[in-house]
This record gives structure tokens, C-alpha cells and sequence, in this order.
């Protein structure tokens, strides 16, 4: 558990460093963490996922993957990244991530995996 905060921690640390945006798969989250220093951790206490530019998590999941994501939206563009998805237990799992930025949609990052559904993650601007 402490292993996954401190990487939770990490995604977020070396997200608010490369800019102040911050990504969240639920908008519900930006309200969160625009209320209380603590709001990311609170966030990710209930299952929200937070995206950086080397993966995502939250506190008892996460993603991490090469080459880092670059957050640029000027022109379309699909790049795919390699890397795992890791939960208690440990259970680690080989994951292929394609992530779209589109610049129809600026501010939102799609990242399929293979499942049935992508998972979509939205920018937060404080």
C-alpha cells in the first residue's frame, strides 16, 4: 500500500511540475482537489484516477508505461506506450496503451487498453 501512494504521489508531484493542469478520469475530482489541499488523495481514496505523463493511479491501482505522454494537442495524434497495470496483492498485469489527443477535444486524453471501453481522462485548470 505504501508503494502505491508513494507512486500515486509521484503521478501527481511530477504532473504539477510539468504544469498545473491535472488530469482526472471524473471531473467530480477537480471539485475535490480545488477544496482541500488533500483533495487528490481524497479523490484517489474513492477510486479516482489521476493521470501524469508516466501513468496512472489511484491508491490501490496503477498504470505506469514508456515512453512519457506528452500532453500536446495541435494537431491529431495517437502514440502507444508500453507498461503494466499493478493492484494489491501484488498482481501485475503487461499492459499495450494507446493514447489519443485530439484536437477537437483539448484538455481530454483517451487511452485504450484493449477493453471494452477506453478510459478517459479530463484536465483540471485551477
Amino acid at each position: 500500500m505504501r508503494i502505491l501512494i508513494a507512486a500515486l504521489v509521484v503521478v501527481g508531484s511530477t504532473q504539477a511540475a510539468v504544469s498545473q493542469d491535472i488530469y482526472v478520469n471524473d471531473l467530480e475530482g477537480c471539485a475535490m482537489m480545488a477544496s482541500s489541499p488533500d483533495g487528490d488523495l481524497d479523490f484517489a481514496a474513492e477510486g479516482g484516477l489521476l493521470l501524469g505523463e508516466t501513468g496512472y493511479g489511484s491508491l490501490e491501482y496503477h498504470c505506469s508505461f514508456e515512453p512519457v505522454l506528452k500532453f500536446d494537442w495541435s494537431e491529431p495524434k495517437v502514440t502507444t506506450h508500453v507498461g503494466y497495470c499493478e493492484e494489491p496483492g501484488p498482481y501485475i498485469t503487461p499492459k499495450l496503451f494507446s493514447v489519443l489527443l485530439d484536437p477537437y477535444s483539448p484538455g481530454e486524453v483517451t487511452i485504450f487498453t484493449g477493453e471494452e471501453e477506453p478510459q478517459r481522462f479530463y484536465v483540471c485548470k485551477f
